[in-house]
C-alpha cells in the first residue's frame, strides 16, 4: 500500500504509486482527468485541490467518512492504530490519504470536518485525573455533558471540564476522551435490513430495446420534424405517438434513451437514425441493451423529465451531476424489496455528504422501473451488476416460435422476438398496441410492398418458424396474392457528382457513370463518404440522405479506460524523446479531424505542428482523447500532456 521510504507530501506519494495504484486513483476520481494533468506534480495539485477533495469525498459511505474523521482529528495514525486497514486502504487509494506506515490527511479533507473534528477539542497542556473528571461530570446536567462531550466542546460559560481559550471555554481532548471512554467517535446505527426476497425476473429489459428498435424502424421510414433551436415538437411526437400505436410517455423515454445513445440525431429540419443506428439493430441483444444503458448512466439529464422540447437543446438541458448521483445510488442499492421513504433512508447512511443522490433516489427507481431493472420495488439479478458490472449483464434469449398468427390476420408478439423476426414483422403489419406483449395486424398494402423484396415462400417460412399455431389458411392465400402483383421496382442509390479531375478515381472505385461526372452507387451514404475520403475525394454530404448527426450531450466526466492506461503508463515511465521529426504533411479542418481521431483509435503515436503564442512547436505525441476540437495526448518530446486546438494544428506526420 506504500513505499518502502516515507513518503514526505502528496506528490511523493504519488510518485512511488504503481501504474495499477494510480489507474485506481483516477477511476476513483475521474474529475483529475479533466483536463488531463501534465505530470505527476499536476495531479498531485489537483488531488490536493479543495474542490476536488470535497468532490471525493461525496462517494464515501459512513464508515469510510468516520474513519477520515478519526485522522482529521489525529492528524496521523497507522492503520492499525485505527483498527480499519481496509478503509485506511482505500482512503489511500483515493488520494485522502497519504503516507504509510504512518498515514496523514490531506489538509483539505481535514478542512472539511470543521474546527473540531469528532466533536472534540484541542489537547490540554496537562493530563487530567480520570477519577476528578468523572467526580466533576456527575455535578452537571446530563443533556448539557452530552452535548459537550459527543457534539460540540465550546462551552459559553465556565465549568469544572473546559479551560480558557482566548475567549472560548473549551473542553480539552484528553477530559473528553476520559468520559467517551477513549472512543472517538459514538457507536454507528445503520438503518433496518430490509426483508429479502428472490431477484424479479428479467424479461422487462427487454421493454427499452424492443421500445428503440421500434422507433428506429419508424425514423427509418419517416423522419420526425425538428427544429435544431427547440427541438422535436410536442405535438408532432403526440401524432407519431397514436401513429405508432404507443403511450407518449413511452415514445418519450426511447426518443431520449435512443438520442443518449447516439442512435438519432440531427439532419436539417428532421431527427433520423444516425450511422451507429444500423450497427446497433445488427448487434445482439446483450450488446443492444449495452449501448443502451452505458450512456444513459453517463448522461446527466434525467431519464424521465426529458421533454421532447429540448431534444436539440440537450446542452442546457442537463441537471449538474445527475450521472454522478445515480452511479452512486447504484453503488449503494440495497438488497431486497425496498419502499422509497427506506431507499432514500439508506442512500443517506451510505452516502451521507450526497444529500441530493437521496434526493433523487426516488426518480432514479422510477428510471430503473421504465427500464425493466426493478419491478414492483423488487430488484432483478442485472441491477446488481450496476454500475461497473454491465458487461456481466446477460439478457433472456429471445423467444423462439414466439408469434400467435390468428385467423383475422392479427398477430400476438413478445418483446423479446428476434431481430430478423422483428424486421419482417414489422415490414408486413401495422402495430396496433403496445404492452408486455404487442399487437399486429398483416397489411396488405404492406404485405405487397414487403414482397417487393422478400421471397414469398421465405415470408410463409420464416412466419411459420416463429409462430407457436399454424399459420391459416387466409394468410397463405394473401401472400400468393400479393406474389401476383407486379411491383414497381425502385434502387436505393447514392448520387456523386465529381469534377473532372476526381472522376478518373471515382471510376477506379468502381462507382457506376451515369451520366458525364454524374456516378451512382448503391451503397449506404455514409459507407459511400467514407471509402471516398479514404481514396482522398473531399466530400460534401446533400442533406436529402444524410444521416442524423448524433447530439451533444451534457455527460459525466468518464473518459476511454485505454486512454486513461496511456497516460497512467507515461506517468510512471516519464519518458522523453529527443528525435528529430520527419518531414511533415500541411492539413486541413476537414482532414486533421479524421487523421487524429484515427491515432487515437489506433493509439499511434504522431507528429504534430501547431502554433501557440505566436510561435511554431513540432511535438511527438500520442494521443488520449478528441473532444470539443481538441486534441490531448502526452507529448514525448516535452516529457507532459498538452492539449492542442485542432484548428491550430498545421502539419502532421507518422512516427517512426
Amino acid at each position: 500500500m506504500a513505499s518502502a521510504r516515507a513518503p514526505r507530501s502528496l506528490a511523493d506519494d504519488l510518485r512511488a504509486r504503481s501504474a495499477g495504484q494510480l489507474r485506481r486513483l483516477l477511476s476513483s476520481r475521474p474529475d483529475l482527468l479533466h483536463p488531463w494533468p501534465a505530470d505527476v506534480s499536476e495531479l498531485a495539485r489537483r488531488a490536493a485541490d479543495d474542490a476536488s477533495v470535497l468532490e471525493a469525498m461525496q462517494s464515501l459511505t459512513t464508515a469510510d467518512l468516520r474513519v477520515l474523521e478519526v485522522f482529521a482529528c489525529v492528524h496521523e495514525a497507522t492503520a492499525e492504530q485505527v483498527g480499519e486497514p481496509e478503509i485506511v486502504e482505500e482512503l489511500w487509494s483515493r488520494g485522502l490519504l497519504w503516507g504509510g506506515p504512518t498515514f496523514r490527511i490531506v489538509r483539505a479533507a481535514q478542512q472539511a470536518f470543521g474546527p473540531y473534528p469528532c466533536g472534540l477539542g484541542p489537547a490540554g497542556h496537562t493530563q487530567p485525573d480520570p477519577e476528578a473528571v468523572r467526580q466533576a461530570a456527575l455535578d452537571m446536567d446530563p443533556d448539557r455533558l452530552r452535548y459537550l462531550i459527543w457534539e460540540s466542546p465550546v462551552s459559553t460559560a465556565a465549568n469544572p471540564l473546559t479551560i480558557t481559550r482566548g475567549e472560548q471555554h473549551i473542553v480539552p481532548r484528553e477530559v473528553a476522551l476520559i468520559l467517551r471512554e477513549g472512543r472517538y467517535l459514538p457507536p454507528d446505527t445503520p438503518p433496518e435490513p430490509l426483508p429479502q426476497v428472490d431477484p424479479a425476473p428479467a424479461e422487462g429489459m427487454w421493454a427499452p430495446l424492443a421500445g428503440v428498435r421500434y422507433l428506429l424502424s419508424e425514423l427509418a421510414k419517416v423522419p420526425a420534424p425538428w427544429n435544431p433551436a427547440r427541438g422535436v415538437g410536442r405535438r408532432a411526437l403526440t401524432e407519431r405517438a397514436v401513429t405508432m400505436g404507443v403511450p407518449y410517455d413511452d415514445l418519450v423515454c426511447w426518443l431520449e434513451l435512443a438520442a443518449v445513445a447516439g442512435l438519432v440525431g440531427g439532419a436539417d429540419s428532421e431527427v433520423r437514425p444516425t450511422s451507429a443506428a444500423r450497427a446497433w439493430l445488427a448487434a445482439a441483444p446483450a450488446q443492444m441493451w449495452r449501448l443502451l444503458i452505458e450512456p444513459w448512466l453517463d448522461s446527466d439529464r434525467p431519464l424521465l423529465r426529458c421533454r421532447p422540447d429540448e431534444l436539440g437543446a440537450v446542452t442546457t438541458a442537463g441537471q449538474a451531476r445527475t450521472a454522478l448521483h445515480r452511479r452512486n445510488v447504484l453503488q449503494a442499492w440495497p438488497a431486497g424489496r425496498i419502499t422509497t421513504e427506506a431507499l432514500r433512508a439508506h442512500i443517506t447512511w451510505q452516502r451521507p455528504r450526497m444529500a441530493d443522490a437521496a434526493a433523487q433516489s426516488p426518480e432514479f427507481a422510477a428510471e430503473l422501473e421504465r427500464l425493466g431493472l426493478l419491478v414492483g420495488a423488487v430488484p432483478t439479478q442485472a441491477l446488481g451488476l450496476l454500475p461497473d458490472g454491465i458487461d456481466q449483464v446477460r439478457l433472456p434469449e429471445a423467444a423462439q416460435q414466439a408469434l400467435i398468427v390468428q385467423p383475422d390476420l392479427t398477430v400476438i408478439a413478445p418483446l423479446n422476438l428476434d431481430s430478423a423476426t422483428w424486421a419482417l414483422l414489422h415490414d408486413i403489419s401495422r402495430l396496433e398496441s403496445w404492452g408486455p406483449v404487442t399487437m399486429h395486424r398483416i397489411d396488405p398494402a404492406l404485405l405487397r410492398s414487403a414482397i417487393g423484396t422478400r421471397d414469398p415462400q421465405q415470408v410463409l417460412a420464416d412466419l411459420a418458424a416463429a409462430s407457436r399455431t399454424p399459420l391459416p389458411q387466409s394468410l397463405e392465400y394473401l401472400v400468393r396474392d400479393a406474389a401476383r402483383v407486379q411491383p414497381v421496382r425502385i434502387w436505393a442509390a447514392s448520387l456523386v457528382r465529381a469534377t473532372a479531375d476526381d472522376a478518373p478515381t471515382l471510376r477506379d472505385l468502381g462507382l457506376q457513370e451515369i451520366a458525364d461526372g454524374t456516378f451512382a452507387s448503391e451503397e449506404p451514404l455514409d459507407v459511400l463518404r467514407e471509402r471516398l475520403q479514404a481514396a482522398g475525394v473531399s466530400v460534401e454530404t446533400s442533406n436529402a440522405a444524410q444521416p442524423g448527426t448524433p447530439l451533444e450531450y451534457p455527460r459525466s466526466t468518464s473518459h476511454d479506460p485505454a486512454a486513461v492506461d496511456r497516460l497512467v503508463a507515461r506517468l510512471v515511465g516519464d519518458e522523453q524523446v529527443t528525435e528529430e521529426p520527419p518531414p511533415l504533411h500541411p492539413v486541413d479542418p476537414v482532414t486533421v479531424a479524421a487523421r487524429c481521431q484515427q491515432a487515437v483509435a489506433q493509439a499511434q503515436a504522431l507528429w504534430v505542428e501547431f502554433h501557440d503564442g505566436g510561435a511554431t512547436l513540432t511535438h511527438l505525441v500520442e494521443p488520449f482523447e478528441l473532444r470539443a476540437g481538441m486534441l490531448s495526448g502526452w507529448s514525448l518530446s516535452a516529457g507532459r500532456t498538452i492539449t492542442v486546438a485542432l484548428s491550430r494544428i498545421a502539419a502532421l506526420g507518422d512516427a517512426a
